[in-house]
This record gives structure tokens, sequence and C-alpha cells, in this order.
């Protein structure tokens, strides 16, 4: 595509509408890439807790996917701020996420191969594919399809506007003006501070290259905008930080101190050996747009390496740059696992809301069990603490659909649809429990008010059918976490024994009371106590039968 004719105003105007598209299309791209892979990107991270070379694949993995190491960066942080996630595993993905970024080059880097004809036709076949179709997946793959192309298209009519210029004096003026290194590396820095892509930026040069247009005279001049790139996106991740706890700050910390010793140490390189790229780059490949596409690479594996030896010496650095404050700030309820900052990927704010739902079940059949035991022991002296876990699990109800309502207003693909319906429906179920507790606290106020007596065979029966709830919830709490279906036949027989066992309580608590062993005054009471219990292992089953829906 050639825009040579055009007046240098109207190509400017042109470069820009290409970056736009091009912008544009990588959006669509990652937005795609991560609702094909959603529950993918979920186990991925579960795998960063492996060790330091699992996180530094999994950050590189995980940014090839969402397109975006600043995304990746944050979500570190994010997930270091809930406390799922340490600073040595986190340091080891951020790595891995600026080797990730360089895959963007290598795309832009394919546009020298003349691709604009097939740039279009994927652009026609994808948007045939979203328009033809109602398969969920099949749309999103041709949404892929056609972002892939809009990518090139954009890439195309950036190259094409850059002919209009590349002859004006002045623009190669401007271009070679500028040879301090120093000064350099703070333009690659501001710029993509400003546009918060260092991708962005580094495509942008390397289209320039594929026109002649060379920043800083040549020679290792570009070598050194590209350093500054690394620095300057580390700004999306500092103002993520913003409000994070101790250890999130760290992890930005690590990411700012990467970047910046890496690029410093091939910043004093470079300006010692001024011939680096012409001896060594243009001498390996004899073709600009691929020399910069491989030293992006290059310097981050490099840096990598030399690291990753030192991963916990670097950390240590943070811990004594950003010290432990003497009065931590407690985290709201459910704070931790619903961090705002994982909203921009929400396939994982959803693992984590999952985490937060099965943590909210947790306290309830606590408050449950507690309740429990205080009916049998008659002894309401810890009830009043027990009601404050029943309003904390109602705080955290609210907290999950308010969380939930943020992910759905984003555009997540039908898998995470489901899962959005699934934690909807399970939040209520809990909420059900923690309730049952709550009628529990009133049966034992009314046994102690009215003296009423149950033998100790009653208590016995009670304690052996809340053994059985507990059963179900641990069982329940895997099925839920770890989507593992083929325990939903164990909690199925449990149900039917929870169920079972109430049938043949209500049976005896008859006989005896037909024999004088009961009180007839205990009666109703006793009904709704195991009539309430029975309900919470329905209430559990509904939990483990969701799963189905989303696996």
């Amino acid at each position: 595509m050639d825009f040579a004719n055009l007046d240098t105003a109207s190509s400017v105007i042109l470069l820009l509408v290409g970056l736009g598209v091009f912008l544009l299309g990588f959006k669509f791209l990652g937005d795609s890439i991560e609702k094909l892979s959603a529950s993918k990107l979920r186990a991925l991270f579960n795998r960063a807790a492996g060790n330091r070379f699992a996180g530094v694949g999994v950050g590189a993995l995980a940014t090839a996917i969402v397109q975006s190491s600043s995304v990746t960066t944050v979500m570190v942080v994010g997930f270091v701020n809930a406390g799922v996630m340490t600073l040595t595993q986190a340091a080891a993905v951020i790595m891995g996420a600026n080797i990730g970024t360089t895959i963007t080059g290598w795309l832009v880097w394919l546009n020298q191969f003349n691709v604009m004809m097939y740039a279009m036709l994927l652009t026609l076949i994808g948007l045939i594919l979203t328009m033809v179709t109602k398969n969920n997946k099949v749309n999103t793959a041709g949404s892929l399809v056609a972002s892939l192309g809009l990518v090139f298209v954009g890439l195309e009519i950036m190259s094409g506007s850059m002919a209009g210029v590349a002859n004006e004096p002045f623009v190669e003026q401007a271009l070679t003006s500028v040879t301090n290194p120093l000064l350099l590396l703070l333009i690659g820095v501001a710029v993509t501070g400003i546009v918060q892509s260092s991708s962005a930026v580094t495509s942008v040069l390397i289209v320039m290259a594929q026109n002649g247009l060379l920043i800083g005279g040549g020679g290792n001049g570009i070598l050194f905008v590209i350093l500054g790139t690394n620095i300057g996106t580390c700004v999306t991740a500092v103002l993520s930080s913003i409000g994070a706890n101790t250890n999130a700050k760290r992890a930005c910390l690590y990411h700012l101190l990467f970047n910046v010793i890496g690029s410093i140490i091939f910043l004093v390189v470079f300006w010692i050996w001024d011939g680096f790229y012409d001896d060594v780059l243009m001498a390996m490949f004899n073709n600009h747009t691929t020399c910069i596409t491989f030293f992006h690479t290059m310097f981050n594996v490099i840096c990598t390496c030399l690291y990753l030896p030192f991963i916990k010496y670097l950390v240590k650095l943070t811990e004594i740059i950003i010290p432990d404050r003497k009065k931590n700030r407690k985290n709201k309820a459910g704070e931790g696992f619903m961090d705002k900052r994982l909203l921009v990927t929400p396939s994982l704010a959803l693992g984590q809301l999952l985490k937060q739902t099965t943590y909210t079940a947790g306290i309830a059949v606590k408050c449950l069990n507690n309740a429990v035991a205080g009916f049998i022991a008659k002894d309401d002296s810890k009830l009043d603490d027990m009601l404050k876990d029943v309003q904390k699990v109602n705080d955290l109800s609210q907290e999950i659909t308010g969380y939930l309502l943020e992910i759905s207003a984003k555009d997540i693909s039908l898998s995470d649809e489901k899962l959005v319906n699934v934690l909807h429906r399970d939040n209520s179920d809990i909420v059900r429990i923690a309730d049952i507790a709550e009628n529990i606290v009133g049966y034992t106020h009314k046994a102690i008010d009215e003296t009423l007596v149950f033998s100790d065979v009653v208590k016995r029966d009670l304690n052996k059918l809340m053994k059985l709830l507990n059963e179900q919830y641990e069982l329940v709490v895997d099925i839920v976490e770890n989507n593992n279906i083929v325990k939903i036949k164990q909690s199925d027989e449990l149900e039917q024994e929870i169920d079972a066992s109430k049938k043949r309580l209500l049976d005896e608590h008859i006989e005896r009371m037909a024999r004088g062993e009961c009180n007839a005054e205990n009666n109703s009471l006793f009904v709704s106590l195991i009539s309430n219990l029975e309900r919470v292992g329905d209430h559990l089953s509904m939990m483990a039968h969701s799963v189905e829906e989303v696996v």
C-alpha cells in the first residue's frame, strides 16, 4: 500500500489512523484469545507456584495470551495483594511477562513479507464467521481471525503512510538530531509512559525501520529508545500498586528494578561499544526490522537469565527498600480475593472469586458447627460472637454479588457467563446456610429459656448428623474448587444418607416420646432443628451439582 504522493499532513493523519487500527486489532485479538482460553488461563496461573522456571513460563505465556505485559503485571500485583502469590513467584512471572510481550514485535516483523492480501482475507473470513454462526466458540474464533487481520491492515496503513514523510528533509533531520544515548532512552521512557504500551512503541519503531526511518541517526540509537520503552512500561504497574499492601508494592518495585537495572547495564555496554548495532546485529541479519525485533527479545531473555539465579536476593532488596509497616492495614472482609486489579482479566478474577466463595462457605459452616455445639451444650455464651460471623457472611455475600456484577459488565466468554451464574446461586446457598445457623441460635435461646431437656441419645444423634454435613462440606469444596465432578456421586450418597438420618431421627424421636423418654414440649423444636440441618445438606448438594454446568 503506497501513499507516497500524499502531503505530509495527510500522511501523519493516516499514520495515526493506521496506529489506531493496529491497536484496536491487538485489543480485540487479546480479548478473543482470553475468551477462548479462560479456564486454561486460570489453570496457568495456578502453576506459577511450582518453581521460578515455571513462573517465567507462565508469565511469558499469559502475556502472549492477553497481549500486554502491563496487564499481566497488574494481575500479578493483584494476586500478591490478595495473598495468593508470594513475592518470589510474582518476580518470576514478571520476568516471563517481559519475554512474552516481545511476541508483538515478531507479528509486526511478519509485515515485511507483503501479507496485506492475506490480512484482508483473514479480516473478511473472521467477520463472516462472527455474522453467520450463533456458536459462541466459533464466533469468538471469528473475532480472533478478524482481529489478527486488522493488526496487519493497521501495520500496512502505517507503513504506507510513512512513505509520504520518509523523504521529507525536516523529518529526517528531526530523527537524526537526537544522538545522546541518555536522551534517547528518556524519549523511550516518556513516550511509552504516555501510551502505556511498550509493544505499541516498539511496533512503530519497527514499521519506521521498514521505511528507512531510524531514530538516533542509525547505529545504536534505536536500541537506546527500546531500552527506554522497557522502563516506561512500568508506569501502569506503578499506578496499579497505589493503595495496595506492602508485598504488592514490592512486586511493582521488582518490576521497575528488573527493567531499570537491565536497561542501565545495556546502556553502558552500548555507550562504550557504539558499533554494536552494525558490528553484531546488522552483520547477523542485514535487515533493520529483524535487528530491532531480535534485540527486543534478546534483551529480555538475557536479563531474565541474569536475574533468575539471584531472584531471592533481588526480592530481599525490595523488602529492604519497602520495609514492613509497624501496623499493617487489615483487609476488609473479602478484600484480598476480590481485588479490583484482577478485573482487567475477568477469567482470572472469577478464579479468585471461586476461592472467595468457598472461603465464605467455610465461615458459614463454622457458624453452623458453633450453633449446634451451643444447642447441645445449652450454652449461649459464645453465640453472640458466632452471630458476628453470620453478619460477616452476609457482608461477604454482598461484596461477592457486587464483584460478580462488575465481571458481568465485562465482555466475557460463554463459559465465564455460566460460571458467573453458578457463583450467584452458590452465594445464595451459602447465605441460607448462615441463616440456618442463626435459626439454631434462636432454638438454643428457647431451649434455655424454657428449660427444655434433650436426652443424651438426641445429642449423640445430632453430632452424627453434623459429622455427615461436615464431610459433605469438605467434599463440596473439592468439587467446586477443582471441578472434581467425579466426586459428585459421593456427595449425592452423603445427601441421601443425611435425608435418611433425618427420617430415622424423627421416627426414633416419636418412639421415645411414646415411651415417655422425651417430653412432648420438645417435639416442635427438635423437628425444626433436624429439618433445618437437612436443608443444609440440600444447599451443599446444589453447590456440588452447579459445577456440572461449567465443566
